[in-house]
């Protein structure tokens, strides 16, 4: 029997998640919006909680997993080079990477779509760190 490895703490899957949680409790908008999200930057979750409009939490959930609205996963790669400053075409957006096949989101697309300049500016905040 296999046993699952444990991802490293150090990867750059763990550092884009550390950056996210730091960078996304100060993200806010105007809105009502209320909704649970869960990340993957590689092989480490986050979850984050969106209370009135604001981000109430950004962490690394315990397993087993909590239940979310939906799923957002993106290898590495994806996320860092979407972070970029100005990423490149294809790079720049969360339907350009699913298109490219680099994102896949699943789950209950509603509040997605309900609330998604919302969630598209809520994961980009890992952009105004790099401007």
């Amino acid at each position: 029997m296999e046993i699952p490895s444990v991802p490293a703490e150090d990867s750059r899957g763990a550092q884009l998640a550390r950056r996210f949680c730091r960078l996304a409790p100060s993200f806010s908008r105007r809105r009502a919006v209320h909704l649970d999200m869960l990340l993957r930057f590689g092989a480490h979750p986050v979850l984050v909680r969106v209370r009135d409009g604001r981000v109430a939490s950004a962490e690394t959930p315990s397993l087993p997993l909590p239940s979310c609205d939906f799923a957002v996963r993106a290898s590495e790669e994806a996320w860092s080079r979407f972070w970029q400053s100005v990423p490149a075409a294809g790079w720049h957006d969360i339907f350009a990477l699913g298109k490219r096949r680099e994102l896949v989101i699943d789950g209950n697309l509603q509040p997605l779509m309900a609330h998604l300049q919302f969630i598209k500016d809520l994961l980009a905040v890992g952009r105004e760190a790099q401007a």
